[in-house]
């Protein structure tokens, strides 16, 4: 063969591995491991070809029958990864087609290569990642066969690892497989009469599991050191895995608890595995109120265990050498879980042992201290819950002193304190006064090691758009809101306490002015997060005392530091912290207006982030304290918001225009709070300022050539920044800045209009390449700019409140506002090049679909025929291109939908089929945000649907509802689609009981529907059984007024064609009689309940035969 070149440059045809007449032999084999090697390394093209062939390869009805010659003949760890691989395939999809002969010939060839790798201690060491891909396999098959054609699986692989502990320990870990197979992912890949079936068999046969488990236990308790290090550890292993799901007596009445603190705690080799077995044990509280005294005395015993352990490990982990302090943290991670498990869900039995409890806190506070991030979130969960649960009690102590209520965090549903209804209180503060040595250390540790809160950035998207993003929930964010909660139960505990610490913390701070290697910025960020987090959990007089001794301080600090850098630190913990207490700014009139004006001055400090952090600081005291600014405070002449007027150029003179907005937005959320009259007023005269800048630029354009004028870049970004500044002002204060938005209205949409015509006169002419030019980009800011500010008014000003607070109808604003915008904008966005059209266009008709229904729904015809069918060829081409426009398209038609639902049966019969249409392509979107919103969006139509005249819904199904059948269950039965499952069996699910409910029958009679439904699916799993596409159909329709029978049904029915069904018929006859009963019953049922619809003399009403003579 050397000679030979195939196709591709290959010494050989890859066709020859595709042909299995006269099976394989050693030559195949090693064209196969040339061809996996390919795989792995080869270049580009014969990578492409390797996958080719060996996907082909896999998937070939004979590939199986190789197996044993190329598990045999290989060298290659790779190739033999592969042939398992084309077995487990057969296994999992192709099973059941098999002859019995064929499946005992695979099931003893693994069982004995198995037996043959496990057994000799060489090979399966040398050999173990490819034993336990074996072992895998054999799962495969053992899921299959047992327990019904496999019924001595386990006693068998029990049985003979007594024989040798190499064999045992693996046949464990094939044990832990199966159980994980079964008890954790065995929703997922079974069916749910399958997983309760092997979970029956598995506690059945636990036994024989645990008396293996047992046995190699006592076996090293009689004779230490004969049997092997790691078949403990993987005994230990295993046995954690099955103590979450085995009968409760296996652990409480055996031994077992005591063997494992006796035996396994002490050896270091051990401990780990040890501690998860017993972490497990702590976890379990279903069932568990019988065996009190046993749990009672694990617990004791684990504490006991952990007080000889030393003091300082937990903190001194990280200055020990690398195994070691994995093996530490590890360990200590194990006991955090532990501890937990036990105060967790057996917290009431547990606390009853006050000599255990408080030394279980203490070192759990020690471990809490440690450095590594997972055990310090299990700790600061437990904090939270620890704390949480005291503070309630005492809580629903006060409020009901003459009640023994239940504490409302016992996850065990255990009585919470002693059943005094006279000292229940005081029994509550006995217990806070037991634990605050313990709370006094975990107040430290958590203020020490506070989380960063989540942060909210002002930035400018890639449209322009000026938005504030906050943080997107992540680990750090999650951790924050935990501590903040714990540390607010801690502060409710004892504020007095909470306050020294910080204060005290405070004060360190401040005094190593003078030595500057100790000053730690980082510290004191986590000290300010930590002040800024309590905000509300202390009594008002107390919190004035505290947050005036804080600012004090932070000031001092401010002055005492030197250099922008540690300033600007000061400076951003300063305005935190004063923004995350409203409650104290608008108590103290002064402060606040010291505070704000401390604002103005930062907004001039030029050091990264001060700007940002000051205007949105500003923001949120605007918010929370916005009734301040518009009355006139004691010692003042004048509301403060009348004041800012004189000043406010010279404070935002230093701005960029993203803060500048900011400030403006802020200053709106004030007028939002001034009595309506006055309002427009206020308004005018804060935005005087840019109302004149305005009028320049007018007479600007009105002296020259307009087009020419709005060619200049300044110019441009001066009117984006007037109509970004509008906008943000519309936001905060609503329909009062409708006098302010119509003073400018007309001028705003000419100059949209002579934007639009350049930028459609410049695309006409020169291309899309014109879009990259700045004076393009800049007009089409303008033009954004101007929709966004339209949008947002409609949105805060056409409801009745907003309208009615500036003595106007929502149809009066209406009307006033939109005729004049709708014409041009729909025109200008039909007569453009796709790349030029602006998706806010679509966000704005959403808009207005939401708020003005009424004035719209005449509009709708329009809309389609103006904005639809354009934007649907932008986006139906491909799954990629115009992303904005494809996630607002499906926007506006939600709106549509939920809004204008009646207009939709006006449309003519090409729109609504257009609108049907791409509803079916949304469904079958790769992105699942489309995807999702095109499930949604039908679901609720199908709904409103259903309400409307049933000559309306009759109709629309006539055209439309096998359509719709046939592609949801495409969607539903396609892998690429599996996050939409829920919506889309529930629209599956409102088809079928539209048919089942009677009121379809002209448009899809339930005969007709069920045997489309049949031959679809037969169709479309040609390897399907009719028996089990029978069954399918039948139970869809006697589910349809059970949706949680109903979905789960289907997801059965999912897993379900992941195998080939090629067993006779009497396989599947009793499902099917069953499934026929089920159907003849449920119908019955429904029937008797109507009366007059069953005769009299049905022999169903037999029952009824004797009422008459009651």
């Amino acid at each position: 063969m050397a000679g030979i070149t195939g196709p591709h440059g290959l010494p050989f045809d890859p066709a020859l591995l595709l042909n299995f007449e006269g099976g394989w032999d050693a030559a195949r084999v090693q064209m196969l491991d040339h061809m996996v090697t390919l795989m792995y390394s080869g270049d580009h093209a014969q990578r492409v070809v390797a996958h080719e062939v060996l996907t082909q390869l896999k998937t070939h009805p004979e590939s199986w029958r190789a197996v044993d010659t190329i598990l045999a003949g290989s060298q290659s760890p790779d190739t033999k990864f592969f042939a398992l691989n084309v077995l487990e395939n057969v296994i999992s999809t192709r099973w059941r087609v098999l002859p019995d002969e064929q499946k005992s010939g695979i099931k003893n060839y693994v069982v004995q290569l198995v037996i043959k790798i496990s057994a000799d201690e060489h090979f399966a060491v040398t050999q173990k990642h490819f034993l336990t891909k074996l072992n895998e396999t054999l799962v495969y098959i053992v899921k299959q066969e047992w327990p019904h054609a496999w019924e001595s699986f386990i006693p068998d692989i029990c049985g003979s690892s007594k024989a040798n502990q190499s064999l045992c320990e693996n046949n464990l870990r094939i044990l832990n497989l199966l159980s994980e197979e079964v008890f954790s992912f065995g929703k997922t890949h079974m069916t749910s009469k399958k997983v309760a079936k092997l979970k029956d068999s598995l506690n059945a046969q636990f036994s024989t599991i645990y008396e293996l488990c047992n046995f190699v236990f006592k076996s090293h308790i009689a004779q230490p050191g004969s049997v092997k290090q790691s078949l403990l550890t993987t005994t230990l292993s295993t046995l954690a895995n099955f103590l979450e799901w085995i009968p409760l007596g296996y652990v409480f009445e055996t031994d077992l608890i005591q063997v494992l603190l006796c035996h396994f705690w002490d050896p270091l080799e051990y401990r780990i595995e040890c501690a998860k077995c017993l972490n497990e044990i702590a976890c379990l509280h279903e069932g568990v109120q019988q065996y009190q005294p046993q749990l009672i005395r694990c617990f004791q015993g684990c504490v006991e265990k952990i007080q000889l352990l030393p003091e300082n490990t937990p903190q001194a982990c990280a200055s020990l050498a690398g195994p070691q302090r994995i093996f530490w943290e590890i360990f200590h991670n194990q006991i955090a879980l532990l501890l937990t498990g036990f105060l967790k869900h057996n917290m009431a039995a547990m606390e009853a042992q006050q000599a255990y409890m408080v030394p279980a806190l203490n070192y759990l506070v020690r471990i809490t201290m440690a450095p590594n991030e997972e055990t310090f979130k299990i700790c600061v969960e437990f904090w939270q819950t620890f704390s949480a649960r005291i503070f309630l009690e005492i809580q629903q102590r006060k409020a009901q002193p003459a009640a023994t209520p239940t504490s409302p965090l016992l996850l065990d549903g255990s009585p919470g304190l002693a059943p005094s209804l006279d000292g229940g209180l005081a029994a509550a503060q006995a217990k806070i006064k037991a634990y605050s040595p313990v709370l006094v250390e975990v107040r430290k540790v958590l203020i020490s090691k506070m989380a960063k809160p989540p942060e909210v950035t002002i930035k400018e998207n890639e449209e322009g758009h000026i938005v504030r993003a906050e943080e997107e929930d992540t680990d750090e964010i999650a951790l924050y809101k935990m501590i903040r909660e714990a540390l607010i139960y801690l502060t409710h505990l004892d504020p007095q306490n909470m306050e020294n610490i910080m204060l005290q913390r405070l004060s360190q701070e401040c005094l190593t002015e003078n030595t500057s290697e100790h000053w730690s910025p980082t510290l004191l960020n986590r000290l300010c997060w930590a002040i800024g987090s309590i905000s509300g959990a202390m009594h008002e007089g107390n919190e004035k005392r505290f947050l005036v001794s804080v600012i004090k301080d932070l000031l001092s600090l401010c002055e005492m530091k030197r250099g922008k850098e540690n300033k600007a630190v000061v400076a951003s913990n300063i305005m935190y912290v004063v923004g995350q207490y409203p409650r104290f700014l608008r108590a103290h009139w002064k402060f606040l207006k010291t505070v704000i004006f401390k604002l103005f001055e930062f907004m001039h400090e030029t050091f990264p982030g001060v700007q940002e952090m000051a205007v949105d600081t500003f923001l949120k005291i605007c918010q929370k304290c916005k009734r301040k600014f518009v009355t006139v405070q004691q010692g003042e002449q004048v509301a403060f918001v009348e004041e800012m007027v004189s000043h406010i150029g010279q404070d935002i003179s230093e701005l960029e225009h993203l803060h500048i907005c900011t400030y403006f937005e802020a200053v709106g959320y004030m007028i939002s709070a001034a009595p309506s009259e006055g309002k427009p007023r206020l308004v005018m005269q804060i935005m005087q300022l840019f109302n004149e800048r305005w009028s320049t630029l007018l007479q600007k354009l009105s002296t020259a050539d307009p087009l020419q004028c709005l060619q200049d870049s300044q110019t441009l970004r001066d009117i984006s920044l007037i109509l970004r500044v509008n906008e943000r002002m519309v936001s905060a204060v609503g329909a009062a800045c409708h006098q302010q938005l119509w003073n400018f209205y007309d001028h705003m949409l000419k100059i949209y209009k002579v934007c639009s015509d350049f930028i459609s006169h410049s695309t006409a002419q020169q291309g899309t390449q014109v879009m990259g030019h700045t004076q393009v980009r800049l007009m089409r800011n303008v033009k954004r700019d101007t929709l966004r500010l339209v949008q947002t008014f409609v949105d805060m000003a056409a409801t009745e409140e907003g309208a009615n607070e500036v003595g106007l109808t929502v149809q009066q604003l209406a009307q006033r506002f939109i005729p004049p915008l709708l014409e041009p904008v729909l025109a200008d966005y039909q007569s453009n090049l796709p790349q030029a059209r602006d998706a806010e266009v679509l966000d704005l008709l959403s808009t207005l679909a939401t708020r003005l229904s009424e004035s719209i729904s005449a509009e709708v015809a329009k809309i389609f025929d103006m904005v639809f069918g354009c934007t649907c060829d932008m986006i139906k081409g491909d799954f990629q291109s115009y992303p904005d426009h494809r996630t607002k398209f499906y926007g506006l038609l939600k709106a549509i939908n939920s809004h204008c639902f009646q207009a939709l049966f006006y449309l003519p019969e090409a729109q609504l089929k257009l609108y049907v249409d791409s509803l079916i392509w949304a469904l079958k979107h790769e992105q699942p945000q489309v995807a999702d919103s095109g499930l949604q969006i039908l679901s609720h139509f199908l709904e409103r649907l259903m309400t409307l005249p049933q000559h309306v819904f009759v109709g629309f199904f006539k055209q439309y509802y096998f359509t719709l059948l046939q592609d949801i269950l495409c969607v539903l039965t396609d892998t690429f689609h599996k996050s939409g499952f829920k919506l889309q069996q529930h629209i599956l699910l409102q088809l079928i009981s539209a048919v089942e409910s009677g009121v379809l029958n002209e448009a899809a009679p339930k005969q007709k529907v069920m045997e489309y439904l049949y031959d679809l699916i037969g169709k479309s799993f040609p390897t399907l059984h009719r028996s089990q596409a029978e069954i399918f159909v039948l139970q869809c329709f006697t589910r349809a007024r059970q949706p949680a029978e109903f979905q789960q049904h289907i997801r059965d029915f999912l897993i379900t064609l992941r195998e080939w069904g090629g067993t006779e018929d009497y396989f599947y006859e009793e499902e099917r009689q069953s499934a026929l009963k089920e159907a003849q019953s449920s119908d019955a049922q429904w029937r008797m309940q109507v009366p007059g619809l069953v005769p009299i003399h049905d022999p169903s009403r037999a029952a009824e035969g004797d009422m008459d003579d009651v």
